[in-house]
Formats: structure tokens, sequence, C-alpha cells
């Protein structure tokens, strides 16, 4: 059977190939990785057979149409079937060198596996453009157990030299106090919690801003791209705002540069499609909908044209400002399939709200958007929590603002309250942060 060469993913002018030299790689790899799939699994075995195709058909990027979805569901599935890893498990149990799992917040988390070569590739990623060496300390915010990204930052960081102070398990006091002390150079986590820790911060009389922070981190969660949130993000710290990006099913992916908010996803290790989330017809650049990646460097569990159900929109083509020509995610990702809210003939995304809460200096930084289900008229409300201290007399006019705002953005009625500081639930660094909410 055949095997997938060691692809090398530290080289940074991956990240700047002339679009037929990317589409060429990309060919390349995706004949590769779909023969892959096809000799070394059961599960996508059956899948090409259901649809009538041969791996040898695949031959061109056009030709990626042809090539079945997967789902997360669909995975579960195959697990729960054929425990542990699944019948879609390409790799040999004795090359097995890592396990991870999912980290959502709801559901049965998936079981990820990597074999050496491609757990190198995970590291190397991360890498391949690196913002800290020997002298640096770099501090992770949340716990790396078992998670795939911040267990391949851990791992990167430690290769370029740096210290890691791993702060998992520590209070947010006891995280804010070694920033001072430790003077880190990096900083990872989610971007509810780094908002949530510039507060804590401030209360025990720690100022971010003058710890000599260079860079700070945000992943696990959408947020970091939304100009408004990354503006608090950059004045509660005092850096540089890093939004980064990957899937445990699959790799790190990317992030943002200093010239551009839109996620780079490394188009050497995945090919990236827009699509219709009903439909699943191809979407062209600027139009958004659900993500989907085919993996054309793993040899794992090879995964092809996935569904993520993050939504987003591919930038048109072009280099960034910095230089990278791969695939980009022009808004970064601005919400889940799953968080997308149908309201009176309208798409609301979540993260339009986000940046319109965000906007208002009076409102601190936990808010959450509740959905009434209702077979008649749904209803869409909007609660966020005043800064400390503010002047609840004010409140009402305030509120009409907001509302205002809000309706202009995503032009449906909304209503609007007005919390305490401190009445809706923190950040938890060990979470990701779910700011929609359904009832009936």
């Amino acid at each position: 059977m055949s095997s997938l060469p060691a692809y090398d993913a530290r080289d940074s002018a991956i990240d700047r190939l002339a679009a037929s030299d990317l589409r060429a790689l990309q060919t390349t790899r995706l004949r590769a990785s779909v023969q892959y799939a096809f000799e070394h699994t059961a599960f996508w075995r059956k899948k090409f057979d259901e649809v009538g195709v041969r791996p040898e058909e695949i031959r061109e990027l056009r030709d990626l149409p042809r090539v079945p979805f997967c789902s997360k569901r669909e995975l579960l599935a195959d697990q729960a079937a054929h425990p542990p890893f699944g019948s879609y498990l390409g790799a040999e149990p004795h090359r097995l060198v890592r396990f991870t799992m999912t980290s959502g917040t709801t559901g049965t988390p998936l079981r990820r596996v990597f074999s050496a070569r491609d757990w190198t590739i995970a590291c190397d990623r991360l890498g391949r453009h690196a913002h800290v060496g020997p002298g640096d300390v770099v501090m992770m915010l949340g716990p790396i157990d078992g998670l795939m990204g911040p267990s391949a930052s851990f791992e990167s960081a430690t290769r370029a030299g740096a210290c890691v102070v791993l702060a998992g398990l520590y209070d947010s006091r006891t995280k804010a106090r070694l920033i001072r002390d430790l003077r880190p150079a990096a900083v990872h986590g989610s971007p509810s919690y780094l908002l949530h820790l510039v507060d804590v911060a401030r209360a025990v009389g720690v100022d971010l801003t003058s710890a000599g922070i260079r860079t700070v981190v945000s992943s696990g969660e959408p947020g970091a791209a939304v100009a408004a949130t990354r503006q608090r993000l950059t004045d509660g710290w005092g850096a540089f705002v890093r939004d980064g990006y990957g899937l445990t099913e699959l790799f790190p992916l990317g992030g943002g540069c200093r010239h551009s908010t839109a996620l780079h996803i490394a188009s050497d290790l995945v090919i990236t499609e827009i699509v219709d989330a009903e439909s699943g017809e191809s979407l062209p650049c600027g139009q958004p909908g659900e993500v989907v990646y085919t993996n054309i460097a793993g040899d794992t569990q090879p995964l092809l044209r996935y569904r993520t159900g993050d939504v987003a929109r591919l930038a048109a083509e072009g280099a960034c400002a910095c230089g990278f020509t791969g695939s980009r995610l022009e808004r970064a990702i601005e919400g889940r399939v799953d968080d997308m809210i149908w309201l009176r003939g309208m798409n609301v995304f979540p993260s339009a709200i986000e940046a319109v809460v965000r906007e208002f200096a009076e409102l601190a930084d936990e808010y959450e958007i509740e959905v009434r289900e209702s077979a008649t008229l749904p209803a869409l409300t909007v609660r966020a929590e005043r800064r400390p201290g503010a002047d609840p007399a004010v409140e009402e006019g305030l509120a009409n603002r907001v509302r205002e705002a809000v309706m202009s953005a995503v032009r449906v009625s909304v209503n609007v309250e007005l919390l305490a500081h401190g009445t809706l639930p923190r950040a938890d660094p060990r979470a990701k942060k779910r700011r929609v909410r359904r009832v009936n």
C-alpha cells in the first residue's frame, strides 16, 4: 500500500508560493491523500464506494467536489462502532504517539490520535513563524492536557528554546501576579478569559500593559478578529493580539498577522472550501458559509471534505500585505452553523452583535445572546453588564442606544437588558465560551 512522504512544515517560504506553485503542491498532495485514505481506511473505502467514485478519478483540484463530505457526527458514530479510534484510523497502532480529544462544551468529544509524523507536522506548523526563542517566557493560561492546540503550542515553544509556564491550574489572581513577576514575551488564552483576566489584574493592582508582553495569542473561541474586541484586548494587554486557529481533527491551521485580522490558513496542509450549509454547494469568495477542509498532509486519521460547522468567508485571491498567498478567511470565524440565528427571515451572525456591544465603553466584557424560540415570532435578547461603578440612572438611555445600534447592524428587532457587573457567569480558562443561549 502507498504511504505519504514526510512533508516539511517548517519552511516559511511555503506561505508565499505563487498561485500556480501552490495549486501544483495542493494537487499533488490531494491525489496522494485520496489514494492513501482509500487504501488504508475502511471508512473512506465505503464512502467512495457509496458515491461510485474511484480515487484515481480525483486528479485535479476541480475534482474535489466529487469527494464525499464527512462530518463530526459521522466520525463519532464511526468511533462508537469501531472503538477506540474509528475505522478512519489510517496508521497502525504502534505508530501512534499522541492522544487528544476535541474540547467542545457539548456532546461527546472526538478522539484524535497522531503518528510521530503527524505530530511533528503539527508542532512544526506552529514554529513556522516562531515569535519566541531562548530567554523568552511563554505563559499558557488554560490547561493543555489532552488538548491538541495547547499541547502543540507548548512543544513548539519549548523546541524554540522558550521557558513555558503552564498556568492552567492556577487561580486568576495568581496568574496576574505571575505575569507581573515573570514578564512573559507571549501569553496564550481564549479571548473571553483574556478579557476577564484584565479585570482581575486591575483588581489586584497589576498593570498588564507594563509587563513587557510582545504577543497575546487568542485561540479556542471566535472573537479576537472582531475589531472592537481586538481593541479591548490590545488596550488591556498592551501587546499585539494574534488570533490563533486550528482544529483538533486536523492541525494548527493559522492565524492573523499585523496587517490583517483575516485567518491565514496553512494551505500546504489543507484545502479550504466555503459551502452553503444546507445544499453543500460551493460559494464564491466574499460570501459566508460553512468552512470545509480537506487534509492533504496527515496520515493518522485522514479527513477529506470535513464539514467544520464554522462560518466564514474566503478572501479574494491575492497576497496579504504580509506576503501570505494561501487561503484566508476574510473576517476570521464569524460563528458556528449551530449558533446561527434565523430570525424573521434574516440570518444573524453572533459576531455582528459582539462588534456592537464591544463598541460601548460603558459596557463590561461579559454579555450573552438569548434566542427565545417560538412557533410564531422568535425573540432575540442581548444581555450585557455595565462597567463597575456605572450609574444605573443612565441605564435606560444606554439600553436604547445599544438596542438601536444592534438593530442597525443586524436589521432585526432586538431587546436589550443591562445587568449589574458580575451578574453573568465569568469566563473559564478550561472551557470554550458559548455566547448564544436558546430557550423555549
